[in-house]
């Protein structure tokens, strides 16, 4: 009988490690989703005279901060990718928290600036 209720006690853990895993995987799909939504918005960005560029911190690191930094141009609808931006880094932020995730904790600097060059931003970094 002890055997029996081992066994089945076994058999829930391992089912709920099954369904944090799931939901886990679940979580990063979603991410990835989102993040390739943003990333496409910031290369489909052009800049000229009309279009000019700025950068915007993305991700959201375990120790803090930034992965990095997008650079775009307001050719964009840039409410609706800001907006997706900050969705971005704070599902991030919690997707790390609740499945203590982990990194190197070196900061990420900023561009000094951003330019346009033939029809597109680019980050300048000193």
């Amino acid at each position: 009988m002890k055997t029996i209720f081992i066994f089945l006690a076994f058999l829930m853990v391992d089912c709920s490690n099954s369904d944090d895993i799931i939901s886990q995987e679940t979580e990063k799909q979603t991410l990835e989703t989102l993040r390739k939504e943003i990333t496409d918005m910031a290369d489909e960005s052009t800049c000229s005279e009309q279009f000019t560029c700025d950068f915007v911190g993305f991700g959201s690191k375990p120790c803090g901060g930034f992965w990095g930094y997008l650079v775009y141009s307001n050719s964009i609808d840039v409410t609706e990718f800001l907006t997706k931006i900050e969705t971005y880094n704070k599902l991030e932020k919690e997707y790390n928290i609740k499945h203590g995730i982990f990194s190197d904790c070196m900061v990420v600097t900023p561009p000094t600036d951003v330019i346009c060059e033939n029809g597109k931003c680019k980050a300048i970094y000193n």
